[in-house]
Parts: C-alpha cells; sequence; structure tokens
C-alpha cells in the first residue's frame, strides 16, 4: 500500500459525505450516490452514466452509451466481502454501508492538491484500505479490486489477487484499479507538464468475459502437482481384481486437456481423462493403467461418462520428442527459454541455456520462425516440462524443412542403411537352379502387374488360366521378399523397427534397402521368386479350392491402372501394341485383353457378393499433386479417383489376404499373426443416428452392411447429395475403430477375429511385404505351414511386440502422409490466392463450426472471426443463424448454418500445414424492374 512517504497520493470517496466540506471545490452533487474521484493528476472517471473530467478547477461531463451488462461471474468478487455496490438500471450507484471505490496511482504529485490532506495507512495485504483525513476528522474504508487491461494477454483475477499479491507492491506498480461497482479510471497525464514519459494504458471499455475460460484453468492451477505412480504389485493385483483397466491414451489434438481410452464395451462412451493432472506425464498413444474416479465426478447428463486418472505407464509408446520454436526467454529466470511445441498435446517445455542455439541470448528473435527437436527430460509440474535442443531443423515454411518437421514430429526412421548391410544383401543376377527343385516353374503363364504409372515396388501380380473343365484358375503372386531377408539378422532387426515404408507428396522412404526392393519388384521380362497362391473358380466366381505354392515367375507386362481402364471400358476394341507397354515372353495385346476381361467379370461377382454379406467402404477424398521439377512446388492437384481396374486389383489381393489368414491360422493357431478391424463405439453411432434423423437422414447402423446400404442412398450423384455424401462418409468415419494387427492367442474367443469394415471372420497382410513387415511376418508364417522352411521359435510375447510396432508405425506413416498433403496444399492455396470454394458444414457448436472442403477433404473450423467486421451470430440448438450487416453495395442477409449446410469460403494460409477461413457473403440475386430501380 502506497503512504505518505511515497509522494503517490489518490482517493474516491462519497460525495454524500463531504458535500458541505467540497461545495468550493467544484464537484458535482447532482446525484448523492455517485462516487467522485480525487487524485494528484488530470484525470477522468468513467461510470455508466458519465465520463467525469477533473481539472482541478472546474469538472464537465458527457453523455456516453454503453450497451448492457452481463452478469459477472460470482467467483469474481472478493470472497471476505458481501456488502457492494450494485449498478442500477438507469446506471446510478446504489449506497451500502461499505464505500466502494476507484483509485488511481500516478508517479508525481502535484503540489497543493486538494487530496494532500488524506492519507492512506500502512501496507496491508488486506484488500480493504483504511483512509482518513487529519484535516475533517472523517475516515472509512474501502476495497480494491484490479480492472481487467489488454495488456499483454494478462488479465487478473480477484480470487487470486489476495493469494500471493502484496497490496503496496501492486498499487505501486499497476495503473488501474476497480471495484464491485464497476467504475472504471484512465489516467490521462500531459506529457508537456512531466519529464518522464509514461506509457499509454488501454483499458477495456467493457469486462473481458472469462466464461469459457474458467473450466479449463482449473487444472492447471499453480498449486497442482502429478501423483506418484502405483507399483507393479499394485497394478498387477488392480488388473486381475479388475479395479483399473489398462489401454491406449489418445489426447484430443484441439484440447489437450482431454483424453480417451477406449472402453472395450462399445455401447458406452471411452473413459475420459479431464485434466493434465489427471493424465499423469503420459503422452499420445502411451500404453496406461487408470483407475476410475468415483461416480459422482462422472459426467454428462446422466453420469454415463466415466472419468479416469492415469496411475501408471505400463508402456513408453510416444518417443518424447517435438518440434517447436524457442519464444522467448522467461523474464522470472534468464537460465531458462521456453519452447512452444507444434503438437499441442505436448507439454511447453523450459529450455536450460547450455542447448542454446549461438547467439540466442544476444537475438532471441532472429529465431523465432527456426525449427528445433527437443527432448522432454523431465515433467514435474502439469504447466510445463524441463527439455533440451537435441536438433535445428531450419526455417519454417520451407518445403523441404517442414517435410522433414513432419517426420520428426511422428517419429518416423529414415536413415539410410550403411553400406555394410547393402554389401550384405543377398540379390541374384539369375535364379539359381536350387530354387526351382521345390518352387513351381510358372513363367510361362501370362501374368502381369497392374499399378499406378509412377510405382516402382512392384508387390503383386495376377493372372488366370481356363481350366479344362471350363473352370478357371486364378493366381495371385506375391513378391518373395522374405526370402532375402535372414530372420534375427541385423538388417532384419533394422527393418523390423521402420515396419513401413513411407510415403510422403514428394519422397518415398522405403522400408527395405532400395537394391533389394528393386531386386524383389515383379519387373517385366525378369526372371522373380514369388509366393503365388491359386483358386480354381467357376464363371460365377464360385471357389472350388485353394492352394499354395512357392514359385519362380516372369511378368510379361507392367500395365499401369489407365491400360486396365481403357480394356474395361472397352471390352471388345481390338488394341495395337501401342496402346501397351513392351510386352515380353511372347504374349501379345489378345491374351492381356482376354486376361483383364475375365478378371474383371469375377471381381465384380466377387464384389458384389462381399458387400451382399455386409462389407463397408468409406471413401474420403485423396490428393495427388504435380510438382515443379526444378523447384518442388506445388503447381496444380488432383483428386484420387477410384475405377474399376483399382476395384479389380482390390477384390483379388482381399481375397488372398483372407485365403492365407485362414492357412496359418489353422496351422498355428497360437502364432498366427493376423488383423482384425473391431466394431465402431455404439454410443457414437446412435448419437449420430439421432442427429441425422433431425434433418431427414435415417441412418441405419445395425451393421455395416446397413451403413454401407445408407450410405449408397444419400450419396447420390447430383450435386446436392455428393456434399451429403462426402459429410455422411466424414461423420460415419469419426466412429470408426483403427484396425490393428495381434497374435491370435492374445484375444479370448474368434468373434474377435473379426474384420467389421470388410465383414469376413479372419484377416491378414500378405500382399506387399516389401512395404509393410507384417506381411514379411505372414511370409514367414505362411512358408512354415507348407514346409518351406523350419517351425518358428517364436513366443507370443515376440509376436505381439511386433504387433504393437506394425501398428504405431503403420498409423504414424499415415499420419505424415496426410500431413504432407496437407503442406503442399497449403503450399498451393498460399500461392494461387483467391482460393473460394464450397464447403458442407459437419459440425456446429456455439461459437465455432467445422466444414469439410469439398474439392480438397480438407477439414476447416471457422469462427466468428472468421467473417467480415459487422457480422453477428445468434446460436440454437445445432444452429447458427449468421447475419451480415449492411454495406454500401450490398444489403443485410442473413444465413443459417447447421449440419450440411453448402457454404462459401475463402481459404488461406493459417499454418504450414492448417487453413483458415473467411465465410463468404451469400450472392443476393436482385431483380430490378425497366426504371432501373429494385
Amino acid at each position: 500500500m502506497a503512504n505518505k512517504h511515497d509522494g503517490k497520493k489518490a482517493l474516491v470517496l462519497p460525495i454524500s459525505e463531504l458535500n458541505d466540506s467540497f461545495q468550493n471545490n467544484s464537484i458535482s452533487t447532482e446525484n448523492p450516490n455517485t462516487s467522485q474521484v480525487f487524485y494528484n493528476s488530470e484525470s477522468s472517471v468513467l461510470t455508466n452514466q458519465r465520463i467525469f473530467h477533473n481539472t482541478g478547477e472546474h469538472e464537465v461531463y458527457k453523455r456516453i452509451r454503453r450497451r448492457p451488462r452481463k452478469k459477472k461471474n460470482k467467483d469474481e468478487l472478493d470472497e471476505g466481502n458481501t456488502s457492494m455496490h450494485s449498478v442500477s438500471s438507469n446506471s446510478s450507484v446504489s449506497a451500502s454501508p461499505l464505500k466502494t471505490i476507484v483509485v488511481h496511482q500516478t508517479r508525481k504529485t502535484l503540489k497543493n492538491n486538494l487530496c494532500q490532506d488524506f492519507y492512506m495507512q500502512e501496507a496491508s495485504t488486506s484488500n480493504t484500505i483504511q483512509v482518513r483525513s487529519a484535516r475533517l476528522g472523517l475516515s472509512c474504508g474501502f476495497s480494491i479490486k484490479p480492472a481487467n487491461m489488454n495488456k499483454k494477454g494478462a488479465f487478473f483475477r480477484t480470487r487470486t489477487i489476495a493469494k500471493f499479491i502484496n497490496l503496496q507492491s501492486f498499487l505501486n506498480t499497476n495503473p488501474c484499479y476497480i471495484f464491485e461497482s464497476r467504475i472504471y479510471i484512465e489516467g490521462k497525464l500531459n506529457p508537456k507538464k512531466y519529464k518522464q514519459k509514461l506509457d499509454k494504458i488501454h483499458i477495456r471499455k467493457y469486462p473481458k468475459n472469462d466464461l469459457r475460460r474458467q473450466g479449463k484453468k482449473k487444472s492447471l492451477e499453480k498449486n497442482e502437482e502429478f501423483s506418484e505412480y502405483f507399483s507393479e504389485k499394485d497394478v498387477s493385483i488392480g488388473l486381475s481384481n479388475g479395479s483399473l483397466i489398462k489401454g491406449f491414451i489418445r489426447i484430443n489434438p484441439k484440447n489437450f486437456r482431454e483424453s480417451y481410452v477406449s472402453n472395450d464395451d462399445t455401447s458406452i462412451p471411452d473413459y475420459i481423462i479431464l485434466s493434465v493432472t489427471d493424465r499423469n506425464r503420459a503422452l499420445e498413444g502411451d500404453e496406461v493403467i487408470l483407475q476410475i474416479k468415483p461416480k459422482e465426478e462422472w459426467i454428462g447428463e446422466n453420469k454415463e461418462n466415466k472419468t479416469a486418472r492415469v496411475v501408471y505407464i505400463k508402456e513408453k509408446i510416444h518417443p518424447r520428442k517435438v518440434v517447436g520454436t524457442l519464444k522467448s526467454i522467461d523474464p522470472k529466470d534468464g537460465n531458462y527459454a521456453i519452447l512452444a511445441p507444434r503438437d499441442k498435446r505436448f507439454p511447453v517445455m523450459h529450455i536450460s541455456e547450455l542447448s542454446w542455439p549461438n547467439n540466442f541470448k544476444k537475438n532471441p528473435k532472429d529465431f523465432d520462425k527456426i525449427l528445433f527437436v527437443a527432448e522432454l527430460l523431465d515433467w514435474n509440474v502439469p504447466e510445463y516440462a524441463i527439455g533440451t535442443i537435441i536438433e535445428k531443423l531450419g526455417e519454417s515454411g520451407n518445403l523441404k524443412v517442414e517435410a522433414m518437421s513432419i517426420l520428426k514430429e511422428f517419429n518416423l526412421d529414415t536413415t539410410p542403411f550403411s553400406d555394410n548391410l547393402k554389401d550384405n544383401v543377398k540379390m541374384f543376377k539369375s535364379i539359381p537352379e536350387s530354387e526351382f527343385q521345390y518352387r513351381e516353374d510358372i513363367r510361362k503363364k501370362c501374368i502381369f502387374t497392374i499399378d499406378p504409372s509412377t510405382a516402382r515396388d512392384l508387390d503383386d501380380a495376377v493372372s488366370v488360366e481356363v481350366l479344362g473343365n471350363g473352370n478357371y484358375e486364378v493366381g495371385v503372386h506375391i513378391s518373395d521378399a522374405s526370402f532375402f531377408l535372414d530372420e534375427g539378422s541385423e538388417l532384419d532387426q533394422i527393418v523390423s523397427k521402420k515396419a513401413t515404408t513411407i510415403y510422403l507428396v514428394d519422397i518415398v522412404y522405403h522400408m527395405l534397402p532400395q537394391e533389394m526392393c528393386l531386386g524383389c519388384s515383379l519387373l517385366p521380362g525378369e526372371d522373380k521368386l514369388s509366393f503365388s497362391v491359386f483358386w480354381e473358380m467357376t464363371p460365377k466366381a464360385e471357389l472350388l479350392n485353394t492352394r499354395f505354392v512357392r514359385t519362380v515367375m516372369n511378368s510379361c507386362a507392367k500395365l499401369a491402372y489407365e491400360h486396365a481402364q481403357m480394356i474395361i471400358e472397352n471390352p471388345n476394341k481390338e488394341f495395337t501394341s501401342l496402346d501397351f507397354p513392351q510386352l515380353y515372353n511372347g504374349f501379345d495385346t489378345k491374351d492381356i485383353v482376354t486376361t483383364i476381361n475375365v478378371l474383371q467379370s469375377l471381381a465384380i461377382i466377387l464384389r458384389e457378393n462381399r458387400f451382399k454379406n455386409g462389407a463397408l467402404r468409406i471413401d474420403n477424398l485423396k490428393l495427388c499433386f504435380e510438382l515443379n521439377s526444378e523447384t518442388g512446388d506445388p503447381l496444380d492437384y488432383s483428386v484420387y479417383q477410384s475405377q474399376d481396374s483399382h476395384r479389380l486389383i482390390e477384390e483379388f489381393m482381399l481375397l488372398a489376404n483372407i485365403s492365407v489368414a485362414q492357412k496359418i491360422n489353422e496351422s498355428f493357431p497360437e502364432l498366427a499373426f493376423l488383423r482384425c478391424h473391431q466394431p465402431p463405439k455404439e454410443n457414437m453411432l446412435v448419437n449420430l443416428q439421432n442427429k441425422l434423423a433431425m434433418y431427414g437422414i435415417h441412418l441405419n447402423i445395425s451393421s455395416a452392411g446397413e451403413i454401407q446400404a445408407s450410405l449408397k442412398k444419400y450419396h447420390t450423384e447430383d450435386y446436392p447429395g455428393y456434399s451429403r455424401g462426402i459429410a455422411l462418409s466424414h461423420l460415419i468415419s469419426k466412429a470408426m475403430t483403427r484396425a490393428r494387427y495381434f497374435c491370435a492367442a492374445t484375444v479370448e474367443t474368434p468373434t474377435q477375429f473379426n474384420h467389421y469394415a470388410l465383414s469376413v471372420p479372419i484377416y491378414t497382410h500378405f500382399t506387399s511385404p516389401i512395404r509393410r513387415y507384417a506381411d514379411i511376418m505372414v511370409h514367414r508364417l505362411l512358408a512354415a505351414s507348407l514346409n518351406y522352411r523350419e517351425q518358428p521359435e517364436w513366443d507370443i510375447e515376440y509376436i505381439e511386440n511386433i504387433a504393437k510396432n506394425c501398428n504405431t508405425q503403420k498409423y504414424q506413416a499415415k499420419k505424415a502422409q496426410d500431413a504432407s498433403i496437407d503442406l503442399y496444399l497449403v503450399h498451393y492455396i498460399e500461392n494461387h490466392q483467391p482460393f473460394t470454394q464450397d464447403c458442407v458444414v459437419v459440425d456446429v457448436k456455439e461459437k465455432k463450426f467445422d466444414i469439410i472442403v469439398l474439392k480438397t477433404g480438407s477439414v476447416v473450423r471457422m469462427y466468428q472471426n472468421n467473417c467480415e467486421s459487422g457480422t453477428t451470430w445468434k446460436y440454437e440448438t445445432n444452429k447458427l443463424t449468421i447475419t451480415f450487416p449492411k454495406r454500401r453495395n450490398f444489403e443485410k442477409v442473413s444465413i443459417i448454418v447447421e449440419l450440411l449446410t453448402v457454404v462459401k469460403v475463402n481459404l488461406r494460409k493459417k499454418d504450414s500445414c492448417h487453413l483458415e477461413g473467411t465465410l463468404m457473403r451469400p450472392e443476393v440475386h436482385v431483380v430490378l424492374n425497366k426504371k432501373g430501380k429494385r
């Protein structure tokens, strides 16, 4: 508290008590309940009714308009003060036993000031101040609190002031204070009158609404700490008696305080963790042990959402590394800088000076756009962790740097293979005669590959041959990559950790060494080792028998999907050799055309049967880019179109995977390496079903097949049907679970083998061993089941660890691919402004709504500030009424935004991988009469 020796005095007293004493000082007495301010410089007092200007000689006021005040939160008032002034509807201040006062501190004192006879008592940490006048023999008490000021985004809160702010230093350092009467003070210092220059103070006319921040702040109070983990013994006991839950944590990327763990019961919501404290240092993907909280802490209308807290981290899946920028040096401690992670699910980190880059301490602003990789060292409090810089990537915005940051963010290993490992790869220039002793020679069959035109890894080929009984022998031939990768070798261990090939827009990082990829690829005109599956089929695609065999093959052609599609669309056309790539092994165009036509007729039947059996396919938009060969910048983009030729290959690859899954499960029921897809969350589908019913869309969720039928019904060829189909596919996919690899011995019942989307009882991956390590595992099991190799000496834990890593790496690689597409799309849009597109609304909240861009599939969140100035939003249940103001050339117009509404948005770059947009004013058609008037 300022005292009489500070040279700083300021005071406000009720006019009603001082009328008689101060009539000669030009003080207004118009309203006996109005408080007036006295202080030692020129200033003004702002109330709901007037602005009073005090010059020390006279007083003037003017009327101002104020919008109606919003009710303040109860916890914004001082807890110990129940007596206060209130602001009436006519903006007057009612009387109260406690004199509520506004005080303004200034840095200079005017001599012979009106208030020099008044002084404040000794400094106190209380929020009640005693003031008295020696000349008048008058004293009174008043309470003080700070006014919200838009100063560097910091807003003082009443409930925290009494805890840690010393009132004396607070008054000396803060220029503006507010009392319960909501009276504000703004200082006006004449720069000519004072030598000391003060910064201009900006004070909000209306208090900032902190309601939306209130709940989020609770989880990050300074006095909160992480709890100790349970012991391994306690965890084991808790898991066995059911009091603890095991699962993988998922953190909400738009709200890092919320995280989830899947519930085995799909009819009820997932377990929810509501704070960083309860998450207890777990990061995205970690396998954690949960303890369910008491029922009174559950959330939802009927307390159906179980809340939980992490009590143990069973396995740290997340690498504890993150990409971010060094923002500033912490003013409280010059030995630390702050690293702001790009992934908001990761905690802010304090970085020690020991790992700062050169010159950062002198010129920290030079590093604002530089991306770093940091590693988490310790995390003791929810607000921040301790970390260290381990790598500098480069300046953000550069495509190469951004691509590298994506790989680092998702912890994908792109380390090149050493020359020593490459030298030890056993590849054949020609197939040894010993291989023909136990492999079937199919080099004289008409076998060819069908892949994207740019593909280099040719995993699979197809063939068909007419049998003497009129049936067909259809063959799928897969590169025998596992033959060249010795199990347990150094190369095998490295490949098993990589687990997958990584596809970015501009580059591919292969799982296998490049030499091995080329040696295993089924290139035309070359003898290759393969693993083949043959089926005998009737012309109606009925399966009669299946056989598996290792083979030696020689592809006669490398076809692109475009070549196959050309034949499918023109089955009776006579093609020439100019229509196809070079053909080998004495085959001509008629052989190619005949084979594709037979395969297409069988694929159509297989697909129809599969969907009749209840299969579900959700297609989301996928983009392809044309890049500048010199700079790498995107020149154009297109949407990947799924055609009949794609579906032809898809059907036979699915059939091969299903057949191999059945074979290895029969031979190794404990060790089978399989892939399952659990049903979607029932409660999410029910909620979606109820919401869609409000808009006349009746979604049948009884099975995957019924969902597919509903999609087909509402996804029509017309424009409204197209936008509706895009939205429905997005909404349904959000309820789906993630398919995963697993060891057969780790599930309790065979029903858990089911693949929901494919609607088959068992499934695995066999057809892509060049780019997936899971397929390598399956090839080894299939070879052992056919006695091509010794029985595997694997234990269940080994297989399950491989499965977990394959799941993680496949998911991370998919997210990196999506992020790479977003990166190039954002870069393209940035260079092609304006970029205005039609978008369909998929979610509506009170202050935001989500849209999908129909031509790109991008999901963008829209806020009110994404509209032109003056636009108003009015929210009702699941619906926003957005009103655009009248402009010079535009009339006032309103639109209703709800689920499935199509709006027009001008998109632009928000950051390196994300878009933001401006909601466009709807087009209004104006009809003019003959005189040119509206």
